[in-house]
């Protein structure tokens, strides 16, 4: 039987300064069954805390 390959892991990071501290525009939604919220739709819009500003969001390999 063929081995499932693992997807490379990765850091979401700020096109500009490099800072892990980002953020996405989102939406949760109540899971009536699960009892919890689950993402509904992730949007284009980004925040970098450290820039103070908004961000463009890049993925870097770890």
């Amino acid at each position: 039987m063929a081995q499932r390959r693992e997807e490379p892991k990765v850091r979401m990071v700020c096109e500009d300064c490099g800072s892990e501290e980002v953020t996405r525009d989102a939406w949760a939604e109540w899971n009536v069954d699960m009892q919890h919220w689950q993402l509904g739709a992730v949007f284009d819009y980004a925040y970098c805390h450290r820039c103070q500003a908004n961000a463009h969001i890049e993925e870097r390999p770890i």
